[in-house]
């Protein structure tokens, strides 16, 4: 991963993601940058100068919209110009009084070491390019990656850095694509807070309401509900889509209102969409990764959003070093903060007595422990009847950490199908690993193409995604049957059936070697991937 600084925050992104910044506005002046000599802006300047001119002389009965002033800026190791034009005058009415009106256009631009900025309002008054040349006075270059030392509202290529003047608002908005899956794309924004009147969960229950029954039916919610990320209090909506033409695609939302004139508690919304097709306009097609990989990129992004800090890291070993999380086996109580995201174990619960979500569940830092409802055993009548009695404790539970990790490692509790033998590997002929394309598809009790990864294309199947060597036959997917009405199956455990694998990640195999019939199944041809480097 790598850190990227958008306005006032962070956001860890995977290194191979391209980033790109649009939408950056501060005080109500838009932001353009451009790389340049000193020579080319002050051409550029002039002649957007001379511009403002001809477009005013073109309508004499308007000649005073033109220019009203330009100065040069007064900013120390800073090169620039402040233009001033476009006087307009109006009016409106409040109830029967008449209200006259009067605003310009301003247009500021500076060049610093090769990087030139423009701050511009279309409509303002006369003072205002002062407010713009005391922002650009707290202007600081950086690297594209550098993370500034300084608190202050990050755009591309340089920081505003504080203490800024007074200002309410602040917008940026970045843009996440990966080049190896192009269906893929994310979006974070930051917006002036406090100006939306509906939460998220308020407007997708709404949409609820009025959806039909084949779209209720076409869309599964994988997780929804409230989520707090580093303090700030936000929701959560993540989605999977069947389209009409049978593609699968995602979209996850997490929004945080913010508070009104606030610019260190702005408006948040983080986006992620897969399964987009290539060309505008183009129908969905299927996500290019699998639904446990899209969770597991979306909660690694996701949980990485946080303030900024203000002051200057640590310089080299020497600084002091960050204070640890809590270990293994840390305890906190019911309505604590969490103090590290993993799984915790509640005290509560046993035997006979279940506790809902499951004694270990996991929690993120920063939300609250909750307090566990307890499910008793079900009674034969409860059993038929399908009830299901609950109790609260009296006394606030405690949770112990178990497990760091993003997701537990869990034993399968049934067998999965084993893929067919492979042919002897002399009688494969010499010549070039077999290659295959990403995305091809192959019906059980096919040979596999390649070697590699193959994801199984039944939703609900045990196998997920699963590595197969050249030349094994496919194997079934297999299905866990339901538990009935009396806490087990009435037939097998599980039953398997032919299945579509698709290719969603090919490995060139190690040179080939001689290898005795008795020695295949050791050398991982039918198991697990070979040993990665």
């Amino acid at each position: 991963m790598k850190t990227v600084c958008v306005g006032r925050f962070l956001v860890d992104v995977p290194v191979q993601a391209e980033v790109s910044l649009s939408r950056e506005m501060i005080d109500g002046f838009e932001i353009e940058k451009r790389e340049e000599s000193e020579t080319a802006f002050h051409e550029r300047v002039a002649a957007r100068a001379a511009d403002i001119d001809a477009q005013a002389a073109k309508d004499p009965a308007r000649r005073t919209s033109g220019m009203l002033e330009a100065r040069d800026l007064a900013i120390p190791g800073m090169a620039g110009r402040s233009l001033v034009y476009g006087r307009t005058r109006s009016y409106y009415f409040e109830g029967e009084r008449r209200i006259d009106t009067e605003w310009v256009s301003v247009e500021v631009h500076a060049h610093k070491e090769g990087w030139s900025f423009s701050l511009s309002a279309k409509f303002a008054d006369e003072t205002s390019a002062r407010a713009a040349e005391a922002l650009l006075a707290r202007l600081r270059l950086r690297g594209e990656d550098d993370i500034p030392a300084v608190a202050g509202f990050c755009i591309g290529r340089a920081v505003f850095a504080e203490p800024l003047p007074p200002h309410k608002t602040e917008h940026i908005a970045m843009h996440i694509g990966l080049p190896d899956h192009p269906d893929l794309g994310m979006a974070f924004a930051s917006l002036p807070g406090g100006g939306t009147s509906r939460t998220l969960l308020e407007r997708y229950a709404d949409m609820d309401a009025d959806a039909g029954a084949d779209e209720l039916l076409r869309v599964t919610r994988l997780r929804t509900g409230k989520r707090d990320i580093d303090a700030l209090a936000g929701e959560e909506v993540l989605e999977r889509v069947r389209e009409f033409n049978f593609a699968t695609t995602f979209g996850f939302v997490w929004e945080a209102q913010g508070v009104k004139d606030d610019p260190l508690r702005p408006f948040l919304s983080l986006e992620l969409h897969a399964g987009i097709s290539a060309e505008p306009g183009g129908k969905p097609r299927d996500s290019s990764l699998h639904e446990d990989a899209v969770l597991a990129l979306w909660d690694c992004i996701s949980s990485s959003i946080r303030l900024r800090p203000g002051g200057p890291p640590p310089s080299g070993p020497s600084g002091p070093a960050e204070p640890p999380g809590p270990k293994l086996g840390a305890v906190a109580s019911a309505g604590d903060t969490c103090p590290q995201s993993g799984w915790w174990q509640c005290n509560e619960g046993g035997p006979d007595v279940g506790v809902q979500g499951g004694q270990v569940q996991y929690i993120r830092k920063g939300e609250r422990m909750p307090q566990p409802l307890l499910l008793p055993r079900q009674t034969l009548w409860q059993k038929v009847r399908r009830i299901q009695s609950s109790v609260e404790p009296e006394r606030l539970a405690a949770w112990k950490l178990v497990d760091k990790r993003l997701w537990p490692r869990m034993v399968p509790l049934v067998a999965l199908a084993q893929p067919g033998m492979p042919p002897m590997p002399g009688d494969a002929g010499a010549g070039k690993p077999p290659v295959a394309l990403l995305g091809t598809q192959v019906r059980t009790g096919e040979p596999c193409p390649a070697s590699g990864w193959w994801r199984c294309e039944e939703s609900h199947a045990l196998d997920g995604t699963r590595w197969f060597a050249h030349g094994s036959l496919l194997p079934a997917a297999t299905f866990q049957v339901p538990a009935s009405v009396f806490g087990h199956a009435a037939g097998p455990e599980a039953i398997r059936r032919r299945s579509v694998w698709q290719l969603v990640r090919q490995m060139e195999p190690a040179p080939p070697r001689e290898t005795a019939p008795a020695d295949v199944a050791a050398a991982g041809i039918l198991g697990e991937p070979p040993a990665l480097a």
